[in-house]
């Protein structure tokens, strides 16, 4: 039995029914497969697009690749997200064209490599005990205030002086040349033709699975399996809470019915200044599986703000406290017998590739026994 029909759920539940004999039971709380990485069509647009936001495939590892193009076609999609800053869209991560942005003027690499070097020495001796202590330290006064605090602000609704410095250096870096954009080392980047369905709804298309949607694995009655049970959901949640909750925040996206000429112009725009009510917006429409989709007169966006809302997702925050109770909560799952806790569950995140990648390694390590 596999508690959650996620990526992680789903990949593994195919792994076993194709490579065993096997019969597999996905339980899965929510009323679609796929997590995250579920994707639908608008009815009002006719727009395919994911819920939860915007997720592309990025990935060198050679088994995941060919592990998701022997069951769909792949289109190329090199994912860039760009910031709002002062009417004009600058690619991200922070790149040569932020700094340019930030100070006003055109530079050579190393002219903004020394600005911001000057900028951030000053705060180069203070202790880094929050995001704006970290922030400041790296990139400078400037960089921190066109493009860090509002939307850290926003998207974390919490001070950036309040918040532990690991969220900065897991979602900033810097570099001193042109913006490659967030995966630039990915030797493939793409999105499945048509829609994140086409790949995930034949995973559990297989006479040895049986899935119950809208069903949660800690209701009575609990569901029956006879070998083994993976638990893909969240850790602490399934031992009651017994040490303590993790912490985590929530984010959301609302999606609307925009007027076509007041759409934005690229996938997903991200609003540092922090006077938006959202930090992020969405435009599926020009998303490469909508290429060739008739426009209409409204334009679907989604606002993605922080906070409980529609299509909510909850984070499991990377702090030091968090880290501690994590550890001790694996520790506690290594002792389930024939209960075994994996996937984004146990972890703080986990990419698309990561998740497969790791769902592969366990079916490898459960299909000997199971055979």
């Amino acid at each position: 039995m596999i508690a959650g029909g996620g990526l992680f759920g789903l990949v593994l539940a195919e792994q076993l029914a194709t490579r065993t004999a096997v019969r597999v039971m996905v339980v899965e709380r929510a009323h679609h497969l796929g997590g995250l990485c579920w994707s639908r069509r608008d009815p009002r647009t006719g727009v395919e697009y994911s819920p939860y936001g915007t997720h592309v495939v990025a990935t060198s590892d050679d088994r995941v690749w060919e592990w998701i193009t022997n069951r769909v076609r792949m289109v190329p999609y090199q994912h860039t997200v760009h910031a709002a800053v002062s009417d004009r869209l600058v690619p991200l991560p922070l790149g040569l064209e932020a700094i340019e942005a930030a100070y006003g003027r055109p530079m050579s690499p190393d002219e903004a490599r020394a600005t911001v070097e000057a900028d951030a020495a000053p705060y180069r001796e203070r202790p880094a005990d929050s995001v704006r202590d970290l922030a400041l330290a790296q990139v400078g006064e400037r960089l921190y205030e066109t493009f860090v605090r509002g939307y850290v602000t926003a998207q974390w609704g919490a001070d950036p002086a309040q918040l532990s410095p690991e969220v900065f250096a897991e979602r900033f870096g810097i570099s001193y040349a042109p913006s490659r954009g967030y995966h630039p080392d990915a030797r493939w980047q793409g999105l499945p033709c048509g829609s994140y369905s086409t790949l995930i709804d034949p995973l559990a298309d297989h006479e040895r699975i049986e899935v119950h949607l809208g069903r949660d694995y800690l209701d009575t009655p609990r569901p029956r399996y006879r070998r083994l049970m993976v638990v893909t959901t969240p850790i602490d949640v399934h031992f009651g809470l017994q040490l303590g909750p993790l912490q985590r925040r929530s984010l959301h996206v609302d999606w609307k019915l925009v007027e076509a000429d007041k759409g934005q112009r690229v996938p997903v725009v991200t609003f540092p200044d922090g006077t938006s009510g959202h930090y992020r917006s969405h435009a599926p429409a020009l998303l490469p599986w909508n290429h060739g989709q008739e426009p209409t007169g409204e334009v679907l966006v989604g606002f993605e703000a922080a906070g409980p809302g529609p299509n909510q997702i909850d984070f499991v925050l990377r702090t030091p406290p968090n880290t501690e109770l994590a550890a001790k909560y694996r520790q506690l799952a290594a002792t389930g017998g024939d209960v075994l806790l994996v996937g984004r569950g146990t972890t703080f995140y986990d990419d698309m590739s990561t998740t497969i990648g790791q769902a592969l390694t366990l079916a490898d390590r459960l299909v000997p026994d199971l055979t």
